[in-house]
């Protein structure tokens, strides 16, 4: 277990609530970006990640992973314990919070009854002393409060009518959030810090280019916000040879069973593999093996593996909606409107077409792009003044 010092005794202390957290990769984002924000800032700030003990979607907890018991198996400095999902109780995150007594209570996302709903209750009846940092990750957008609206809308009316937001303060990652927050939440305290993100780059590769043939990577659940049928529709239009590796979870059956019939009917120069989900640690490795990910969203609040592609070095091929504008000015991808596909169409065609000298190129500029943004060191202290 890790020794305190006299130094580290005076760092502020920051419970992470999160419903999954590592080695769990199926919920997405929010992983990587709680993740990323504990490895980030452990040297700033004492930090203890509660979770659960089982991946997005699974019944069979982790292996390996003792349950109820803070553990720094992941780094020595900082702590997460995974709560037996199996009957997890209320009172259970309750009593963890006050024996922690930590100075600063961060919640992520905005819809979880135990991981941000009871703690909020918990503040609104001051059950506990800390502040809160609430960041919604994209749950305010208009692109995620479509799903299940019926749920979300009366519990938003609620917020304001208990006036929570008056209670916290908000992390937004970008203006966009920022402006989705205060029309939900006017008069609300807002910081914006940017999503940390990954930041072990490995060194460049390159990939063999053939003119005339492209390979592209969807890494994504497999939901109808990830818009993997309007890409498969693309590449209708297509007549260079196209190999499309398809990679994550499988969580909106219907709307898988329209792609594959989609696929089922794709020209003979399109070949789609679907290959599932894939953890993490698999992902960097699949990317250098592609010319190009593709990823035309309806809606991102950072996109985690767009950013894992630019670190690949590869060019990202995605919608306007997402963080990541004016891509193709520094040759590191394309940034689409929606209502265009013949736009997606013409760079696939394009990006075909390329030899390898101009493959590389483009590759290169991905690398530098993502290399300069984790070296930006104004991304820490963002956090430094949220948690401040």
């Amino acid at each position: 277990m890790r020794s305190y010092s006299p130094d580290n005794m005076n760092k502020k202390k920051i419970l992470v609530l999160v419903d999954w957290f590592t080695p769990g990769y199926k919920a997405g984002g929010p992983i990587q970006s709680c993740s990323n924000f504990a490895f980030s800032l452990k040297n700033e700030f004492d930090i203890y990640v509660l979770t659960t003990d089982t991946d997005h979607g699974e019944t069979t907890p982790y292996a390996g992973i003792t349950t109820g018991q803070w553990l720094n198996t992941l780094h020595p400095d900082f702590k997460v314990k995974y709560l037996a999902k199996a009957g997890l109780k209320a009172d259970q995150i309750k009593k963890e919070v006050q024996d922690l007594n930590p100075d600063y209570v961060y919640l992520n996302h905005l819809f979880s009854p135990l991981f941000v709903v009871y703690p909020l209750w918990l503040k609104y009846r001051k059950q506990f002393a800390g502040e809160v940092v609430l960041c919604p990750r994209g749950a305010l957008y208009d692109s995620a409060l479509s799903v299940k609206p019926w749920k979300k809308t009366p519990f938003l009316k609620l917020f304001r009518w208990l006036s929570f937001h008056k209670m916290i303060t908000f992390h937004a990652t970008n203006q966009r959030e920022e402006g989705a927050i205060y029309s939900f939440f006017p008069g609300s305290k807002v910081l914006i810090a940017d999503n940390l993100p990954k930041s072990n780059q490995p060194a460049f590769q390159s990939y063999a280019k053939e003119t005339g043939s492209l390979k592209c990577v969807f890494i994504a659940r497999i939901v109808p916000i990830k818009n993997l049928l309007f890409f498969l529709n693309v590449l209708e239009r297509v007549n260079v040879r196209v190999e499309l590796s398809v990679i994550g979870p499988v969580e909106d059956k219907e709307y898988f069973k329209q792609c594959e019939e989609k696929i089922a009917q794709l020209p003979s120069n399109i070949r789609v593999n679907v290959m599932g989900p894939r953890s993490n640690d698999e992902l960097m490795p699949i990317l250098q093996q592609h010319h190009i990910f593709v990823l035309p969203t309806t809606g991102e609040n950072f996109g985690h593996s767009i950013f894992e592609a630019l670190l690949a070095g590869r060019p990202v091929l995605i919608s306007d909606q997402t963080p990541w504008l004016g891509l193709a000015a520094r040759k590191t991808g394309w940034d689409l409107p929606l209502n265009d596909p013949g736009a997606f169409a013409k760079v696939v065609e394009e990006v075909g077409s390329w030899d390898q000298a101009r493959f590389d190129e483009w590759a290169k500029a991905a690398w530098t792009y993502a290399h300069n943004f984790i070296n930006n060191p104004e991304l820490k202290n963002q956090y430094i003044r949220l948690f401040s």
